[in-house]
């Protein structure tokens, strides 16, 4: 998957060199020569990095640097500086502003691509991070909103359902109540490991909130995630009966749906509307949602 770069210099020849040297890095190059112009192009394209050269008229590469990372929409894009003068202390002021790296022209070609890259995976891991749950240690809610949208494209392209299994750990607040909040952090964890346990290396499970669970699987109608969900809220129920030698009795309940019965909603909002159903029919059940009526 290409990964976007922009160019934020005054000189014309330099963007033209650094595409030509940076050719098979699997970067796609944009190009801006002016400071108001790259603040622009950074808000519009969203780059994975930007070049942004020190020394312009009208708006130098330190108030480019200070606004960027001022906008919410662009403070996250890592920034390196290039510049023809180093100077310890603009170096320090650069820094200071959120840039990540100083490379000075005229640059040798290996050593800015290893900025490059040594920049672009601090960034990937990074992001990662970010959509990691510290409990657990499964997805989080906000890689499961990105994974859906892309899932859902797939599916409609292909024609081939996607499925959404949402799961919820019924009197969560209570059994952190009696038997306090490790315990209820254990049964957290180990229904995580009983989800990955039962899931395909392909699927998403993903932590949402409390005791709220999501899973993604592509390629499979909601009949199949049915069956999955069934063998889940058995397993969930033997296995977690007892936790530390406390009578815990961890249940949990289910929704299930897939694209084909979403209608205007998303899968997740679909999902959670089948597993109010199990809610209300007593908890410890798998509800599948059912195709909407078509109005007369």
């Amino acid at each position: 998957m290409l990964q976007r770069a922009l160019i934020i210099d005054d000189s014309i020849p330099l963007h033209q060199l650094i595409k030509t040297q940076m050719d098979g890095e699997g970067l796609e190059f944009h190009s801006a020569f002016d400071g108001i112009a790259g603040l622009s192009s950074a808000i519009a394209l969203r780059p994975s990095l930007i070049l942004l050269d020190v020394d312009m008229p009208e708006m130098d590469g330190f108030e480019v640097c200070r606004r960027l990372k001022a906008n919410v929409d662009t403070t996250t894009i890592p920034v390196i500086f290039l510049t023809a003068d180093f100077h310890t202390t603009d170096k320090v002021a650069g820094l200071d502003l959120g840039a990540v790296d100083y490379v000075t022209k005229p640059f040798k070609p290996d050593e800015l691509s290893a900025r490059i890259r040594s920049t672009l995976r601090a960034k990937q891991v990074l992001e990662q991070k970010a959509m990691v749950d510290g409990l657990t240690g499964l997805w989080n809610k906000k890689y499961l909103e990105e994974h859906e949208a892309a899932q859902m494209a797939l599916a409609n392209r292909t024609g081939r359902p996607v499925s959404c299994i949402v799961l919820d750990v019924d009197g969560l607040r209570l059994i952190n109540a009696r038997h306090g909040v490790p315990i209820g952090d254990e049964a957290l964890r180990a229904i995580g490991n009983i989800v990955l346990g039962q899931c395909r290396t392909e699927d998403a499970v993903c932590r949402c909130d409390g005791g709220k669970f999501a899973i993604l699987l592509s390629v499979m109608s909601r009949a199949g995630a049915g069956t999955l969900a069934e063998r889940l809220c058995e397993q969930i129920r033997t296995q977690l009966a007892v936790i530390r030698k406390h009578e815990v009795g961890v249940t949990c309940s289910f929704g299930v749906v897939d694209s084909l019965v979403t209608g205007d909603a998303s899968l997740l909002q679909r999902a959670e509307l089948a597993l109010i159903r199990a809610k209300q029919n007593g908890g410890n059940c798998v509800s599948v949602a059912r195709p909407l009526r078509k109005v007369a």
